[in-house]
Parts: structure tokens; sequence; C-alpha cells
């Protein structure tokens, strides 16, 4: 059974109205870094959500990692469904022949 991700997590405006914390962080360079949440809903829209999002490292330049997101509930845990972990190494697996 996946673990639930909190209704605050869903978007940029629940999140904002919760006063939630989101924090990115990089596979690679192990860098991280809290989220402006008002930035960043300026940018793509309340109805943004960071949950199962990744990107190429924009923290440390020309770091080849990836960017991932966790949310504050007590400590810092994945912003992720663990079903959406699963495809995602099932697609890598899959793609070298594995």
């Amino acid at each position: 059974m996946a673990a639930m991700l909190p209704a605050w997590t869903a978007t940029l405006d629940t999140a904002i109205q919760a006063g939630g914390q989101i924090r990115v962080w990089c596979s690679t360079c192990r860098q991280n870094r809290d989220v402006d949440l008002f930035a960043l809903r300026a940018r793509v829209g309340g109805s943004f959500s960071l949950r199962n999002r990744r990107c190429r490292c924009r923290l440390t330049p020309g770091c080849p990692g990836w960017n991932e997101f966790d949310y504050l509930n007590g400590v810092f845990r994945p912003l992720r469904e663990l079903q959406v972990v699963e495809w995602r190494l099932w697609r890598s697996r899959s793609a070298m022949g594995v």
C-alpha cells in the first residue's frame, strides 16, 4: 500500500495556505534548499503540483543529477507516491534490457 501524502501537498495554493514547507534536493551533488512557494506560484500558477515531480539539477551549475522534492512533516519526507517510484525503476530497467 502506498503512503498517503498530506492534502496540503496537492498544489502550490494548498501548500501556501497551509504554511507548508517544501525542499528541493539533488540526487548527485546533494545540495538542497527550501522552495520559495510564492515565487514558484508566480511562475507556474497556484494549481501546479510538485508531487511526483523531478527535473534536472538547477542547484549546482553543470550537475547532471536530478532535483526531487520533499515536504516537511516533522522531518522531510519524499513528495512522491510509491507507485511512481516503482514505475520509474521498472521503466529504467526495461530500457536497459534487464
